[in-house]
């Protein structure tokens, strides 16, 4: 019991010492001698050999040549190797990025005026083919809008989309597994008039 204080009192008295170190007003010779800016990074060299942007035009309001792309945008030959269909690339290209594909579809036909809270829910099924993807058999599982010409509008979106994508192998959705997707309002309001 007697060592058990003594090694209190010795960590008490080193946490004292520790404390009154960081509190002095003299500062330890290292952080005095650290300059009190950064350097200055070196001048660059003037690039002599192109001319100066006519005023009131920017270098990069010049329209971009044909064979280059905007930024963010894959050339078709920088595709990335197939997808593996039923590896989880497969079943997340399917289950999440198509789904906000059409959901951007159905967004086209939101005009405001909804509660937050109401949702539409569809059943289609996928089909790949040739690495063009479109949708079939589209039809209203559930739904809370109350507007029939809203249900429609989406379901008839959903119904016509059809995008490309190289990467994905030749696939159908069967009959068994039919795929579901929710469109919710409360997304959809910042497409919605301004006072929606």
């Amino acid at each position: 019991m007697k060592w058990l204080a003594v090694a209190a009192a010795l960590v008490v008295a080193a946490l004292v010492v520790l404390w009154y170190e960081v509190r002095s007003p003299t500062a330890p010779a290292a952080a005095a001698a650290a300059p009190a800016t950064a350097p200055a990074p070196p001048p660059r060299p003037a690039n002599l050999g192109a001319a100066a942007p006519a005023a009131g035009r920017l270098a990069d309001d010049a329209p971009l040549d044909d064979d280059v792309l905007p930024a963010g945008v894959m050339a078709p030959e920088d595709d990335a190797a197939p997808i593996v269909k039923f590896s989880d690339a497969f079943w997340e290209r399917i289950d999440e990025t198509y789904a906000r594909r059409l959901l951007g579809y159905a967004a086209d036909c939101y005009q405001g005026g909804k509660d937050r809270k109401q949702k539409l829910k569809l059943g289609f099924r996928f089909q790949i083919v040739g690495g063009q993807v479109s949708v079939r058999d589209v039809r209203v599982l559930e739904s809370t809008l109350g507007d029939a010409a809203l249900e429609a509008c989406m379901t008839r979106a959903v119904a016509g989309a059809t995008f490309v994508d190289r990467n994905m192998p030749d696939w159908s959705s069967t009959a068994e597994d039919e795929e579901t997707l929710v469109v919710r309002i409360s997304p959809l309001k910042r497409f919605g008039p301004a006072t929606d």
